[in-house]
């Protein structure tokens, strides 16, 4: 009987093991329960409270027209058919593109003094950085005073300068076109400082062996430069193109503290939120500025859509 019950258990399969036969254990049973929402919901209520319900509330106001004394009434899409209609949107548009492009001019000019903080040995380094984002931490009014005063048409220190090669600068801020430009170029100066951050970051992450088999191969600096800074810092430049683009479409605070709100200049000047600062608070046409603003958020919407989709074709991975 005991050799028939060896020969049962040899000839008998091997059971499975026995962490096997537990049963899977259900969604619910994987979760952790209510805690990690518990943690998050601070933020959730922030982003919610201070950009999901305004965004949502300022979409329901631009199907409105609202009285002197408060009071909305629904028009349903007339404000963005009279918005459509007005010229001084489109003129308002050319402007924000030209601010733009000229401020993202600054990227390049970034990267090369980037580059040049970045060589090794180089003395007071830090100092020069420190000195180059000053400018971008500095209050927008404090900036905008002394540039006011650089661009002044008769005592300014840029006409002066212009004066000693024989060019008659014109009154920067009071002249349709150049006070464009003259806002821009103080876009540019006062954004370098944080590209510069971004991109001197960006060129830590290159590893100098890379550099040092270049030049072993007999590569130049500009060869250098232009091989392997630029190709391997493209996702510091695409990250410094996103938030600039965005930024330059947001242009207000520059603008006003330059040129003001009584300047003769400020129809053929104006940005898109400057379009609609007076729609809303000047005009107090708070359904048409809600409209403005809609406008304002699709269109970086759709840009910064387009760049995302672009950047596959040049950014490295």
């Amino acid at each position: 009987m005991t050799t028939t019950t060896r020969q049962t258990r040899a000839t008998r399969p091997p059971s499975r093991p026995h962490h096997d036969e537990r049963p899977r254990p259900t969604r619910a049973s994987r979760t952790d329960g209510i805690w990690p929402w518990l943690f998050v919901l601070p933020l959730l209520i922030g982003v919610g409270t201070f950009f999901i319900w305004p965004i949502l509330q300022t979409f329901w106001y631009s199907f409105t027209s609202w009285g002197v004394f408060g009071g909305a009434t629904f028009t349903g899409l007339a404000n963005y058919t009279r918005l459509l209609s007005d010229p001084q949107l489109y003129q308002s548009l050319v402007n924000t593109i030209v601010y733009t492009v000229i401020v993202l001019l600054g990227i390049p000019i970034a990267v090369w003094l980037a580059s040049l903080l970045n060589t090794p040995g180089l003395r007071f380094a830090q100092f020069y950085r420190v000195l180059f984002f000053l400018p971008y931490v500095a209050m927008p009014a404090a900036i905008a005073l002394v540039w006011r005063i650089m661009f002044n048409g008769d005592f300014g220190i840029v006409n002066w300068f212009l004066g000693r090669f024989g060019i008659d600068g014109p009154y920067w801020i009071s002249t349709p076109g150049f006070a464009l430009v003259a806002v821009s170029l103080v876009g540019l100066w006062s954004s370098l400082g944080f590209s510069m951050i971004i991109l001197g970051a960006g060129l830590k992450d290159i590893p100098p062996e890379l550099y040092e088999a270049a030049e072993l191969d007999g590569a130049s600096r500009w060869r250098q430069f232009r091989s392997l800074t630029v190709p391997l810092l493209t996702p510091s430049i695409f990250f410094v193109l996103v938030v600039t683009t965005i930024s330059s479409f947001q242009l207000f605070d520059l603008l006003y503290a330059i040129l003001g709100s009584t300047n003769p200049v400020i129809p053929k000047t104006m940005s898109l939120v400057f379009y609609f600062y007076n729609a809303g608070f000047i005009d107090n046409d708070k359904g048409f500025a809600a409209a403005i603003a809609m406008v304002i958020f699709v269109l970086i919407g759709i840009i910064t859509v387009v760049q995302f989709r672009v950047q596959r074709k040049w950014v490295q991975s």
